[in-house]
């Protein structure tokens, strides 16, 4: 399991709020260091997983921008405001992830930044499970790929481009002819692919297939993949 260190950059006037996020407990696997400042400090604002910002006016939209334009890309901006200020944050949503309308409880201060520590956890696992992914699929000799239910490859293996001899963009999106350098889609993949979503379930098989540098034999192990209502989407392959 990964461990991941965030830095909350806490910006603006000190309130109550700060306090109480300074004080909830980070969740497993995560630690926190906070970084505070009353103004926009660039080194700060660089260094920070998340910024939690209470400008000094009521509508201090420009102070926003300022920060925005400092941070990194991938920091999230939540903006403490007035009430009466939240259609003038609105106009730049585009540059903040959340806002958080004052007076606020306590109870909705703890409810929010949990929610955002567990916003947090669901991009890291997501970011765990697909570099596990992406290690193991580009680290094997065999070939894999994944398509959806018309034949367009959606995902492929560092071993399949070496194979046929293209970039993972000039592959991604594409139909077996293009790919294999033939004039027509092979019937084998199609019947294979076919009967595969047909019975739900993995089918081995040997493939005669033509490819622009001739012919390749393959053993193959396709098995289907399904959308989030259970129909079936398309098919995994592994070649040999």
């Amino acid at each position: 399991m990964y461990h991941c260190h965030l830095h909350v950059y806490l910006l603006g006037r000190q309130c109550r709020i700060f306090e109480m996020i300074k004080e909830m407990p980070p969740l497993e696997h995560f630690t926190h260091e906070f970084l505070e400042s009353s103004a926009v400090e660039e080194h700060l604002a660089k260094k920070a997983d998340v910024i939690i910002a209470a400008p000094g006016g009521a509508c201090d939209i420009q102070t926003v921008q300022e920060l925005r334009r400092a941070a990194r890309e991938d920091a999230e901006v939540i903006v403490l405001a007035e009430r009466e200020c939240a259609e003038a944050f609105w106009e730049i949503s585009r540059g903040i992830q959340d806002l958080w309308l004052l007076p606020m409880p306590d109870a909705e201060v703890r409810f929010r930044f949990r929610r955002w520590q567990e916003t947090c956890r669901m991009r890291m696992d997501f970011r765990q499970t697909s570099h596990y992914l992406e290690a193991t699929i580009n680290n094997v000799p065999n070939l894999v790929w994944y398509k959806d239910k018309n034949g367009i490859h959606e995902k492929v293996n560092d071993s399949f481009c070496r194979t046929v001899g293209k970039t993972k963009q000039q592959v991604e999106g594409r139909g077996h002819a293009y790919i294999w350098d033939v004039e027509h889609d092979d019937p084998a993949c199609i019947e294979s692919e076919r009967e595969v979503m047909e019975k739900r379930q993995t089918c081995i098989s040997e493939e005669v297939i033509e490819t622009g540098a001739g012919r390749r034999t393959l053993m193959t192990y396709k098995s289907p993949i399904y959308d989030f209502d259970g129909s079936v989407a398309g098919t995994v392959g592994v070649a040999i």
